[in-house]
């Protein structure tokens, strides 16, 4: 199976791999080989991408995921990096200005926005503390 992560600036990679595992809005699942044609949207997460015996893993802020009938996914994110080179300060930061901001939040635009940040961040720790392990 290819499997390409395209950003809305770049492609951030292309390869062959064994398997991948996308954060879908209803839960993550696998995908192989041969898996049936899918879109899904993305939520907040880590898609991980096994080749032979290692896995790379990449967080995403969201987008979609297209499973194509030829073999191929297509990985559409607004945001893209390794997991291990997400900085567990940044990240811890991150999500306590977007809490205090929801705490706050009085408009609703500003709690979807708060909410959306606390989203992000809280993924991004989730993924920090999961390669730690």
């Amino acid at each position: 199976m290819f499997v390409r992560d395209q950003l809305p600036r770049d492609v951030y990679f292309i390869a062959k791999v064994d398997m991948i595992t996308v954060p879908g809005v209803s839960g993550s699942f696998g995908v192989l080989p041969g898996h049936i044609p899918t879109v899904t949207s993305l939520q907040p997460g880590v898609v991980a991408v096994q080749d032979g015996s290692e896995t790379h893993n990449y967080f995403v802020s969201g987008g979609f995921a297209f499973i194509n009938k030829d073999f191929t996914a297509n990985i559409c994110a607004l945001e893209a990096c390794k997991v291990e080179d997400l900085d567990t300060q940044s990240v811890k930061e991150g999500l306590e200005e977007f809490t205090k901001l929801l705490g706050s939040a009085t408009e609703e635009k500003d709690v979807a926005v708060a909410q959306m940040g606390v989203d992000v961040y809280s993924a991004m720790q989730t993924a920090i503390d999961e390669q730690a392990k």
